[in-house]
């Protein structure tokens, strides 16, 4: 009992502070809309996995965003599905904005909606514990070998201390995920699926979320020096 009321005072504490600092810079909607482009990011594993009834709960805020808890799932299909979920709300929250900043001309929103693409893409890099690296190893480990690079080069090309960080953290995690499924792949019956619904959610990995974030990433930097859109809504 104690350390579920530690856990939500965390919570509170987390949410807090994310809303007084990024308002401070910025304003109140922005602080408001990071807040729920992470949380519609959860919702999307979240109410997936309700779908599948596993048991499942909001796992809380971290430096790096926030997660969700569920149990282990019956096979690597329910885990790619819920994986693929997480991006497909964070898209569609980055889209609703986008349709408010094209009533409001507000360019909080704008910026919201250009983050959420940018997260969602990130999310996609095909190694684990990414949601693209459940994508992958439900189509073929190969996919996951080719992730590693794409986060050494993320890594090395970074300027940002905090990505940097970020990106150590998880090509650390996700090398050490790489080998174990390559070990187990083959042998574990939790990897046992079948070659349409690979098919199928390559497909989807790759038309539906990947290009599509891209090509919104690319539409957003054509718009204008990215910088300056960020900095016309901060306050100093």
């Amino acid at each position: 009992m104690c350390k579920e009321m530690l856990k939500k005072l965390y919570n509170i504490l987390a949410i807090s502070i994310l809303i007084l600092v990024l308002g401070g810079a910025f304003n109140l909607y922005f602080s408001v809309g990071y807040l729920c482009s992470i949380l519609a990011h959860e919702a999307g594993h979240f109410y997936t996995a309700k779908y599948f009834n596993l048991k499942v709960r909001f796992g809380g805020f971290t430096p790096f965003g926030a997660f969700v808890v569920h149990e282990e799932t019956a096979s690597v299909k329910e885990s790619a599905i819920i994986a693929v979920a997480g991006p497909v709300f964070g898209v569609v929250f980055a889209l609703v904005c986008y349709f408010i900043y094209l009533l409001t001309e507000n360019n909080t929103f704008l910026v919201l909606s250009y983050i959420s693409v940018l997260m969602n893409l990130g999310n996609l890099i095909p190694v684990k514990p990414l949601d693209g690296g459940f994508i992958a190893e439900a189509v073929s480990p190969i996919i996951c070998y080719l992730g590693l690079p794409l986060l050494l080069y993320l890594f090395i090309t970074s300027e940002r201390i905090k990505v940097k960080v970020i990106l150590f953290i998880v090509l650390i995690i996700g090398t050490y995920q790489t080998y174990v499924l390559r070990k187990k792949y083959k042998e574990d019956k939790y990897y046992e699926i079948d070659r349409k619904f690979k098919i199928k959610l390559f497909s989807c990995y790759i038309i539906f979320l990947f290009i599509l974030l891209v090509i919104g990433v690319i539409y957003f930097k054509i718009l204008g020096n990215v910088a300056d859109l960020i900095s016309s809504i901060a306050r100093f």
